[in-house]
């Protein structure tokens, strides 16, 4: 059971226009009954009524507007809750470097003076960077997603974030895990299994859908990815995989959605594998025009080398296209292998384009682990089951909350 009073949850460092995962979430909050603060630099557009916002200036600016946007907060956090102030004074104590203090000043007092019921940082690598907020007597949730424990904490440059999760994992009311994959490797950062909820991503079956009537048949074996241009998504394997399809007799096109820091080396691999004729590399797409791409393709294909579970994969299984996907992080909880799609290890091209030209070659397969992609999405993935899940986390972490 839930209790009675309305939730008051702050939602720290939500990318309103991007990060449309959490959109939704907030989204659904609000639709129950939630009165949801979404702290970020900048208004979101389109937010819903019982949704407010918490400007969170960011530090990118020259220093006269910086140091004149700081006195105004630190005068509205003055005015408002002496006691926020102090705490964070007392955290910065050991901050030798001035420039370094008062950036940290600019991060934390948009939180001085808020009642809230329960903090929540979706990312934990703000969490890290905003300890001092955990000394408010708030209750606070983080959630810990793929890369962050999985990845981010072997790189030897980032010690500081290591330390940094030790540190949430231990100070946090409760840790949101995204699969039981994330879970066990947060368990290596210090992370008590007790604490933790594991709640998978979710989408809203009713917008993503397959299309209306059958699906085109241009004669192409049309498969499609979507995300960040990044290393981690292992494009360059997705890439060889398309160019083993294609030798094999398959007229295969290949659509790759999303842009990044890696896009260069795969514009370089698909022109080294001579693929400019099968791959497009289209950037980002407005939401409409990627629901549709997706919805029109024959198979997903996620080669990633880690993943929580890949929001993307969900969003296909949904739109009823069979997915192709490594068995990095927690996708074997999202896919059975042979039932919605196929999982091949990583970092496996062969393995990757065998599974794609299963696919290719059986038209009816494709449509049967499309129909269980779509219904097991319905079972285990909707977006009304996880908004319950995380009505009940929020209402048990309220009950943790200090007598005031």
């Amino acid at each position: 059971m839930f209790d009675k009073t309305p939730l008051r949850v702050l939602a720290a460092g939500v990318n309103w226009n991007r990060e449309t995962f959490l959109r939704r979430l907030v989204e659904g909050l609000a639709e129950a009954g939630v009165f949801v603060t979404v702290a970020t630099p900048h208004r979101p557009v389109g937010m819903p009524a019982r949704v407010a916002w918490l400007p969170t200036p960011s530090w990118d600016s020259n220093r006269v507007t910086r140091l004149a946007r700081l006195a105004v907060l630190a005068a509205r956090a003055s005015l408002f809750r002496t006691r926020d102030v102090k705490v964070f004074a007392k955290s910065l104590r050991g901050v030798a470097s001035l420039a370094e203090r008062l950036r940290q000043w600019n991060q934390l007092l948009p939180y001085a003076g808020g009642r809230w019921d329960v903090i929540y940082f979706p990312w934990n690598s703000l969490a890290i960077g905003c300890l001092p907020v955990f000394d408010l007597g708030c209750p606070v949730v983080v959630s810990c997603r793929g890369t962050q424990a999985s990845v981010a904490p072997h790189n030897p440059e980032r010690q500081q974030l290591r330390e940094g999760l030790r540190a949430t994992f231990q100070r946090a009311a409760a840790v949101h895990c995204v699969s039981q994959a994330t879970l066990r490797d947060a368990c290596d950062f210090g992370l008590d299994a007790a604490k933790a909820r594991i709640i998978r991503p979710a989408v809203e079956p009713a917008l993503f859908c397959p299309p209306l009537g059958t699906r085109p048949d241009s004669g192409e074996f049309s498969v499609v990815a979507t995300g960040s241009l990044v290393w981690l998504k292992g494009h360059e394997w997705a890439l060889q995989a398309i160019r083993q399809v294609a030798n094999g007799g398959i007229n295969v096109r290949f659509d790759i959605i999303g842009d990044g820091p890696g896009r260069q080396r795969v514009l370089y691999t698909i022109a080294d594998l001579g693929l400019k004729d099968r791959v497009r590399c289209l950037g980002w797409l407005a939401p409409d025009e990627v629901l549709r791409r997706v919805q029109t393709a024959d198979a997903f294909l996620l080669s990633s080398l880690s993943e929580g579970i890949s929001n993307a994969a969900l969003e296909a299984m949904a739109c009823g296209v069979p997915v192709v996907t490594t068995d990095c992080g927690g996708m074997p909880e999202a896919v059975a292998d042979g039932v919605e799609g196929y999982v091949v290890p990583a970092r496996d091209a062969g393995a990757l384009a065998a599974a794609l030209m299963k696919l290719a070659r059986d038209a009816s397969k494709r449509r049967r682990m499309g129909e269980a992609a779509r219904a097991r999405v319905e079972r285990d993935f909707s977006l009304k089951r996880q908004i319950e899940q995380w009505l009940e986390l929020f209402s048990q972490a309220r009950r943790m909350a200090p007598p005031s």
